[in-house]
């Protein structure tokens, strides 16, 4: 028995066909979109035309539906039958996120929008498949185990000095332990480097020049508007190449001979952009006549999943522990690129900042709201949630793109903090119009010209807080100083800063714009008592107003 007999004996070679679809990266998002929708009508068409081919993954996310469908929705019926049939393969995220560069809640929400969106279209891919962040948080596990998945594929963060095989156990920070796999040589890609492009291009994983004589149709423009365009194929050559089965399919085994544990073997398909090939099919039968002995079969990440947990021995895994940042050693292992940590630092400060007013001021003080009878049933969070999302994507957060992605994740974040500042604005004016001043505070407050300064505590503790706060009183009052009086009639410590006169605009619903004639105090307070989960108000008190108030 030949070398390459002993190591297909008793295995099961699973060649996934996939994609790792990158939404704005080389090219801005609305042009990479128009590549997406030709990419999965081809899909859409191969799978149905040819029961052969068996299925396609559209990379772990689902962000793809929408812009796919948003172009084309008379697609959606189609689209839906094959994800039911097991035939597309969608999410479990709704965009590949950078784990690093946002928020934790930024990830649960990306996982419950990419759920959300895969079951309305047919159902979820429930396959940790994360290999498109650079490094893995220590939480990870938690977080997968919680949304029901049991499988965690990644290889940046992980490198064969800490699991020499494929196959490991990865404990996160909270102690729970998941079934990891970081693939194999080349990870994600290796039957796509190894057999397919040798056997369908003539090419070895190095190739990066395409000859001009090679064949098919090549565009490009000329005119002096757009010749900085790339060229495309827009006639693919009809090419094959059975030759070289053999030796590629042999360099494939003999490079992971030892990488496994299980006899079950992944080989990947998809390569950034890629796209299905009905030749795949035609590969695998030429692999089995070529190998007599081989079980290679066209599979799925859920099967492979399924065939792992029935035959891995655990107790014989390799065991790692928390954050996945190890540098990588090998073809088995990935770069983690640390400098996008650094690259474009306004991108990552204005996520902070937007993230932030999202998260702890507009939500809860919406959900505040509704809780004492706001009529909160409306998309706006959802819509904000979705856009910062987007903005989370590796190669978008990361900092690594085209200036135009990065302008158009500037725009984003800005819209995120339009309806964030208005979602919570509305539930301040909702609070304050039903707070009733009438009782202790009132009678501190001057008769003609009421006015109140009310702060909200979102904590769940009392506070004594020292805050910069920007005061307009009627500009009837006699310049001077204010005071800040609370319900025990108690002055509360002020340092006036600056004053100065404003005419700030009124809005109002049945009536045109006004103006008020205001005095502006800049002021730092000290206010101390602020209940916890509550309000709690001062009276605003200027020096004096004249006598008649006029």
């Amino acid at each position: 028995m030949s070398k390459i007999d002993d190591h297909i004996k008793n295995k099961i070679f699973h060649v996934i066909s996939n994609t790792h679809w990158d939404r704005e990266w080389r090219f801005p998002f609305q042009r990479n979109r128009q590549m997406l929708v030709d990419m999965i009508d081809k899909t859409i068409e191969i799978l149905e035309k040819n029961p052969d081919y068996r299925t396609f993954h559209l990379d772990s996310q689902s962000i793809v539906i929408t812009d796919y469908l948003e172009i084309k929705p008379h697609m959606k019926e189609r689209f839906t039958k094959l994800v039911k049939d097991k035939r597309l393969l969608i999410g479990p995220w709704f965009i590949l996120p950078e784990q690093f560069q946002v928020g934790g809640e930024n990830l649960i929400r990306n996982l419950l929008i990419g759920h959300k969106i895969c079951k309305e279209h047919g159902g979820v891919s429930k396959i940790g498949y994360s290999p498109f962040s650079w490094g893995q948080i220590s939480q990870l596990p938690q977080i997968y185990k919680e949304f029901g998945i049991e499988l965690i594929m990644f290889y940046r963060g992980i490198n064969s000095l800490e699991s020499p095989k494929a196959e490991f156990i990865w404990e996160g920070a909270d102690g729970t332990t998941a079934l990891a796999s970081r693939f194999s040589t080349m990870p994600r890609y290796n039957f796509y480097f190894y057999i397919y492009r040798p056997v369908v291009h003539n090419e070895t994983p190095w190739d990066i020049e395409h000859p001009w004589n090679k064949g098919g149709v090549l565009f490009h423009f000329s005119d002096e508007r757009l010749y900085n365009e790339d060229f495309f194929m827009a006639e693919y050559p009809d090419n094959y190449y059975p030759e070289n089965i053999r030796p590629a399919v042999e360099d494939a085994i003999n490079k992971q001979a030892d990488d496994f544990t299980t006899p079950h073997v992944i080989w990947m398909e998809g390569h950034d952009s890629s796209g299905p090939n009905e030749k795949t099919v035609k590969i695998i039968k030429d692999i089995r006549a070529e190998f007599p002995g081989i079980n290679v079969i066209h599979s799925t990440l859920e099967e492979y999943a399924e065939a792992l947990s029935q035959t891995i021995d655990e107790d014989k895994a390799s065991q790692v522990y928390g954050e996945r940042r190890s540098a990588q050693y090998d073809f088995r292992s990935g770069n983690m690129y640390g400098y996008t940590t650094s690259a474009r630092m306004y991108l990552k400060q204005r996520n902070f900042e937007v993230e932030n007013f999202l998260q702890f001021y507009a939500e809860p003080f919406n959900s505040f709201a509704g809780v004492v009878g706001k009529d909160i049933k409306d998309k706006y969070l959802d819509i904000a949630w979705n856009m910062l999302v987007q903005n989370s994507a590796h190669d978008s957060i990361g900092g690594c793109s085209l200036d135009t992605v990065h302008e158009d994740m500037m725009s984003r974040y800005k819209q995120v903090n339009e309806i964030s500042t208005g979602v919570f604005e509305r539930a301040c004016k909702f609070f304050i119009s039903n707070i009733d001043h009438s009782g202790k505070l009132e009678k501190y407050a001057h008769a003609d010209y009421p006015q109140f300064l009310t702060l909200f505590n979102p904590t769940a503790y009392t506070r004594n807080e020292t805050v910069r706060l920007m005061i307009d009183i009627p500009d009837q009052a006699i310049a001077g100083s204010i005071r800040l009086i609370n319900e025990k009639g108690e002055s509360q410590s002020l340092s006036i800063l600056e004053s100065y006169d404003v005419e700030p605009v009124l809005e109002q619903m049945t009536n045109r714009p006004m103006y008020l004639k205001t005095r502006r105090y800049e002021v730092l307070a000290t206010l101390t008592g602020l209940v916890p989960l509550g309000y709690t108000s001062f009276a605003v008190v200027p020096d004096s107003f004249p006598s008649n108030g006029s």
